[in-house]
Formats: C-alpha cells, sequence, structure tokens
C-alpha cells in the first residue's frame, strides 16, 4: 500500500505507487476520474482519504490538494 494519496502511478497505466509524485500520478488520476472508475475514488468529501463508491469532484480535489503538496 502507498503512504500517498497522490502516489497512483509508476507510468505503467495499471495504478501501482512508485514512491514518488510526478505526472504518472496526474495521467492515471485523470483518466481514471474521466472514465468515472474506482481509481480515482479517493475520498468522500472528509479529507480522511475515505472512498465512498462514488467519483465525484471531492475525489479530484482531494487528489489535487495531495499532488500540489508532494503527497
Amino acid at each position: 500500500a502507498c503512504d500517498c494519496a497522490a502516489d497512483l502511478g509508476d507510468g505503467s497505466g495499471t495504478g501501482t505507487s512508485d514512491g514518488g509524485i510526478d505526472i504518472n500520478d496526474l495521467l492515471y488520476c485523470l483518466a481514471q476520474y474521466e472514465a468515472g472508475l474506482a481509481g480515482a475514488d479517493l475520498d468522500d468529501g472528509s479529507g480522511t482519504w475515505t472512498p465512498d463508491g462514488g467519483v465525484d469532484i471531492n475525489d479530484l480535489l482531494f487528489f489535487l490538494a495531495h499532488y500540489e503538496a508532494g503527497c
């Protein structure tokens, strides 16, 4: 398991975390988010990294906050 909510991709497209935050994480998240897939279900709006079974703006905002912070 990864320790960072923004560490979603290693460039392989499989959602494998690699211990670093880079463009691969952003691209993976955006692709998952656009398709409404589980890989983008990161937060329920609570800010506690609690998936809720749906993909919505809360997930994107949660990811972007962690991505911008470097985790």
